[in-house]
């Protein structure tokens, strides 16, 4: 049985549609990422998901139980961390903990503990007091502290330094090996990268086909990711720049043969180059920007 299956899902509001036929699933021990960019309704399909919106058409299965009958005892066995996470600023750390696991069966003393030690939080002290990567590293433990079979977890490197972001992908490692089910969104897709082992694209409402995505991956094979020496070194022609970092790297698409391209480019000013890599950030813009691809 899968820990989360949607089929042919759709879901308006007020005429407008959000949700276009969406259909994946994710069954125990695997994480699956959820990408797309904002509007494209992740959130709102998390909240069907969870019981929290009801969807026009199509069904929803979450441990083979239905979300619009089964709502409680779906979240007694899934643990959910929501984009905007609403905290009780009045509440002590530890109190806020308390509550929040509280209503879980089972909780796993070997994640409380791994936690304890990595957050090192000032649970004696009001939430109000927290900075945002104090508060987003508390609802991470309220998330991942129950020992249950399905994690849905909607930005949860938000706010988070480096060194949280490193210890949070230890622990969804974790949750894999104990056979868990994690459903992750993320706009961090490095992050999402390196964890997930599929991802579910979901562009205007709807998943991007496996082939669409088949063929972005095939057409940035073609492309060169290049860093120049400091300084203005002109491309050589035949080529459109698709995309500059910040750090000064170049994402460029030859018109022909890329290596061949490449060797127009003097050695001297050449810093590093790749040829046909592929990362997710490449196929995100390929896919949300055509026009720019």
């Amino acid at each position: 049985m899968n820990g989360i299956e949607l089929h042919d899902l759709h879901k308006s509001f007020g005429g407008r549609t959000v949700l276009r036929g969406v259909s994946f699933a994710v069954e125990p021990g695997a994480i699956v990422g959820f990408v797309g960019p904002n509007g494209a309704g992740k959130t709102t399909c998390l909240r069907v998901l969870l019981g929290l919106h009801q969807a026009d058409r199509g069904s929803v299965r979450v441990l083979g139980m239905d979300p619009r009958h089964d709502a409680v005892r779906i979240r007694r066995h899934c643990s959910y961390l929501p984009g905007e996470t609403s905290l009780y600023p009045g509440m002590r750390g530890r109190e806020f903990l308390r509550f929040a696991l509280g209503f879980y069966p089972m909780l796993h003393d070997e994640t409380q503990l791994d936690l304890l030690e990595a957050f090192r939080l000032p649970l004696h002290k009001r939430v109000r007091s927290y900075s945002a990567g104090m508060k987003q590293k508390l609802a991470l433990m309220a998330t991942l502290i129950p020992d249950v079979e399905v994690y849905v977890l909607d930005e949860p490197d938000r706010a988070l330094d480096a060194s949280a972001r490193f210890f949070l992908r230890h622990l969804l490692e974790k949750l894999r090996r104990r056979g868990k089910a994690v459903l992750l969104s993320s706009h961090h897709l490095r992050e999402v990268e390196t964890v997930a082992d599929r991802l579910v694209f979901l562009l205007d409402g709807q998943v991007v086909p496996p082939e669409r995505i088949a063929a972005a991956r095939a057409a940035l094979r073609q492309r060169v990711r290049l860093r120049l020496e400091p300084g203005d070194t002109p491309l050589p022609d035949g080529a459109a720049e698709i995309a500059r970092e910040p750090d000064g790297t170049l994402l460029v698409a030859p018109h022909g043969d890329p290596v061949a391209w490449l060797a127009r480019i003097p050695a001297d000013k050449l810093v590093a180059a790749e040829v046909g890599s592929v990362q997710l950030e490449d196929i995100y813009r390929l896919l949300t920007e055509p026009a720019t691809a």
